[in-house]
């Protein structure tokens, strides 16, 4: 037998076997990095979407809280106090008795703290009013009255329950012409309609100048909806508080970038988008049945009866259906997620979904 030299043995290389195994355990090895890679990737993307979908639930969630607990709000005035509503009525409806807390107005109804449109199909009960548009069937709308900015005060009593009314001075400058405020001296409140704010100065009691902020709210003016009256039905003292209310109603409509449904609020007429991926929110109101102020059975908007039964209204219950941002298009989700009796889904995009319930009291109705 004739033994070849090293040299010959090193430069044989690999056989045809040897080079197809080595590919094959090449192959195993990347497919392992690659499912590594592509479960990595999964994960990065599901936690991106939970992250997403949890911090829209916590900013709508603490957005929408404050503004339902603030409803009704009015100071240092109880809930019994007398309430005198200077502003116009509705010009298309009839006047009635103007010296009233209610309103014709869907905008100044400030008697109803708290007010909702129950989905019905491809229709609301109550009908929608014209301030609001764009909702998508099937989810409710959702409507308070509270308190927008920090308090303002009375500094010079008023002489006369007309009269033009001093405040502290404040740079910036806290309201603006067509406000609709609040004053209340803890006995009784008026609602007007600021038709001028300026700064002014006057001499005090030594003969030094004292700065004010100066409220007018004339009659005739153009502003929307105007004051019938100036008279705010008694003179004010200092102290007494001055707050600009509102009507803000919270609802779902498509997102302004196109990418589905989102949250909107709406505050006296203007819209703005509160979050993406908020799709379907549902309303139910605690009203009190036997005056202790506490909720006695929630109900639907169209089964709040009147106006009465409305201001009995001292919780309110919300369902929201939230939905991550990233999903993929022909993935099905079997599940229906049940928003407070309203049963929704199945989706087929991929997407992440999570029901969130709050139940909301009132602060000015609680005991």
């Amino acid at each position: 037998m004739t033994i070849l030299p090293a040299s010959r043995w090193s430069q044989r290389g690999v056989t045809l076997i040897e080079l197809m195994i080595s590919m094959t355990l090449g192959l195993i090895v990347l497919a392992g990095i690659f499912s590594v890679y592509l479960a990595s990737r999964r994960s990065h993307t599901m936690n991106e979407a939970l992250a997403a979908r949890q911090e829209t639930i916590r900013y709508v969630t603490q957005r929408l809280s404050k503004d339902v607990r603030m409803a009704g709000y009015r100071g240092c005035l109880r809930d019994t106090g007398e309430i005198r509503n200077t502003l116009n009525p509705d010009p298309a409806a009839s006047a009635g008795t103007r010296n009233d807390f209610t309103h014709p107005d869907f905008l100044y109804r400030f008697d109803r703290y708290t007010e909702g449109f129950e989905a019905q199909g491809s229709s609301w009960s109550p009908a929608l009013p014209p301030q609001i548009a764009g909702v998508v069937r099937g989810t409710d709308v959702l409507t308070v009255r509270a308190v927008m900015d920090p308090e303002v005060y009375v500094v010079k009593e008023m002489p006369v329950t007309s009269a033009d009314i001093k405040t502290n001075s404040l740079n910036p400058a806290p309201l603006r012409v067509s406000d609709i405020v609040l004053i209340t001296d803890c006995g009784a409140a008026a609602i007007f309609q600021i038709t001028n704010y300026n700064l002014a100065t006057e001499n005090n009691s030594k003969g030094n100048p004292a700065h004010y902020g100066n409220i007018v709210h004339n009659t005739g003016n153009s502003t929307v909806p105007g004051n019938w009256t100036k008279d705010l039905g008694r003179k004010y003292p200092v102290g007494s508080q001055i707050m600009r209310i509102g009507t803000i109603s919270y609802y779902i409509r498509n997102s302004a970038n196109g990418t589905g449904p989102a949250l909107w609020r709406d505050l006296d007429g203007t819209t703005q988008e509160i979050a993406e991926g908020v799709e379907n929110l549902q309303v139910l109101y605690g009203e009190d049945t036997n005056g202790d102020l506490v909720a006695d059975a929630y109900r639907p908007a169209n089964l709040i009866a009147d106006a009465a039964a409305w201001r009995r209204v001292v919780a309110v219950r919300v369902a929201l259906l939230a939905a991550g941002t990233r999903g993929r298009a022909g993935e099905l989700d079997p599940r229906r997620f049940d928003l407070l009796g309203t049963s929704v889904g199945p989706f087929n995009d991929g997407r992440l979904r999570r029901v969130v319930t709050l139940t909301l009291s009132l602060r000015n109705r609680l005991p």
